[in-house]
């Protein structure tokens, strides 16, 4: 194998690991992974006593506002515009009849930047965020965590901690919408390191 070959070959190891970045690595308590989204998240059609997780639109350039761009419990949210190549991810909960709450937690590979939970901010990003084979309750405005008694959410890095409540007498869909943002694997780094220093010395 030449030089060119080998950078060629390294290049296109780097990038192919980036481009598996973007997915839900693991969950935990009641969520359940939805490997492959279809449907309607809208009131009635999505029920269950587990929260569902599912990936959305990946690598796709956004500029979002998203309720809280900061770790921590939703209480202390920092609101604000969230920019860059994004992947988006979302959690549903509507509760079955009989389920009083369902918690747990959804960690993604690439670290949380930005988190809508707002029925405003929910439905700006439905269109350009959401995942093009599901239906979302768009200008619906019991969505999001609010309610009483309130659901609550924790960002900590790369994982979304959450604990969601049944409540009445509004039919509510409680739903948070995460965008992650992609960072070069150490990996990568170093095979285009190795790449770039290997085409400088032929050059030489």
């Amino acid at each position: 194998m030449n030089a060119r070959t080998a950078i060629a070959t390294l290049t296109l190891a780097a990038l192919s690991t980036s481009a598996a970045h973007a997915v839900i690595v693991s969950t935990a308590g009641q969520t359940t992974f939805v490997a492959a989204p279809s449907g309607s998240a809208t009131l009635g059609n999505m029920q269950g006593f587990n929260a569902f997780a599912w990936n959305e639109v990946l690598a796709a350039p956004q500029t979002l506002a998203a309720d809280q761009t900061n770790n921590g419990p939703d209480s202390g949210a920092i609101p604000g515009i969230v920019s860059g190549t994004l992947d988006s991810h979302f959690i549903h909960w509507e509760p079955l009849p009989g389920a009083i709450g369902a918690s747990g937690s959804v960690t993604f590979l690439d670290p949380i930047v930005g988190v809508m939970f707002t029925p405003l901010n929910l439905d700006n990003s439905d269109a350009p965020a959401g995942h093009p084979n599901v239906t979302y309750p768009t200008s619906y405005p019991f969505r999001g965590i609010g309610g009483i008694p309130p659901s609550t959410i924790l960002v900590a890095g790369n994982t979304l901690h959450f604990n969601f409540q049944s409540f009445a007498p509004t039919a509510h869909v409680v739903q948070v919408r995460v965008l992650t943002s992609r960072i070069p694997a150490p990996g990568s780094l170093a095979l285009l390191g190795l790449g770039g220093l290997a085409a400088t010395r032929r050059r030489r």
